[in-house]
This record gives structure tokens, C-alpha cells and sequence, in this order.
């Protein structure tokens, strides 16, 4: 499921786009969404069992799985556009200071 994220990672931050950004946030949502529709149908499901504590049990372990999986590809998303700002911002100084070394010399 991260294989959209690894992807674009792997294309470098230069070729990233912010849409790619917010479509894997998007994603994420999406099947964190799913995740607790399917948890709450499970939960249903072990209210009709006779083993109701195991059933639940085994459907929240399932559940944080499932999320913990989606929070790791968050995280890895988070670090990803700090990396790319951070780049960006560097950038920007080093834009600045090469712009105003010239003017500086000439006073």
C-alpha cells in the first residue's frame, strides 16, 4: 500500500509535487476511513459471538495494525515535506545571499 509513496520518494524531491503531497494524504484518510468501517462491522460481528472479549481482541489487534501501518506512512510522508521545505528554504538564502553580494561589493 505505500508503494505510492515510495515511489514518489524515489523520484527525488526536485520531480515531488504538492498535489502528490495531499492525493497520499487523501489516500491515507481514505483507508484509515475503511479501516474503522471495517473494525466496526468486526465489532458487530463479536457481539453475536459467544466469545465476545477474545473476538474484540483479535478485531482491535487487527485494527491497530492496520493504523499503526498508516501512521508509519504519515510519519514517513511528514519527514519527506519537512526534507523538501527545509531544502526550499536553504535554497532561498542561498538566492538571497548571492543576489545581495554583488550589490554589497559595489558599496
Amino acid at each position: 500500500m505505500g508503494f505510492c509513496l515510495w515511489g514518489a520518494m524515489s523520484l527525488g524531491a526536485e520531480t515531488a509535487q504538492p498535489l502528490d503531497a495531499s492525493a497520499e494524504r487523501a489516500r491515507i484518510a481514505q483507508q484509515r476511513t475503511e479501516q474503522e468501517a471495517i473494525f466496526a462491522l468486526a465489532e458487530v460481528a463479536c457481539y453475536r459471538r459467544f466469545a465476545v472479549s477474545d473476538c474484540l481482541r483479535d478485531a482491535r489487534k487487527s485494527r491497530r495494525i492496520a493504523l499503526d501501518e498508516l501512521r508509519r506512512q504519515e510519519i514517513v510522508l511528514n519527514d519527506e515535506e519537512r526534507r523538501l521545505k527545509a531544502s526550499q528554504a536553504v535554497q532561498r538564502i542561498q538566492n538571497n545571499i548571492s543576489q545581495q553580494a554583488p550589490a554589497g561589493a559595489v558599496q
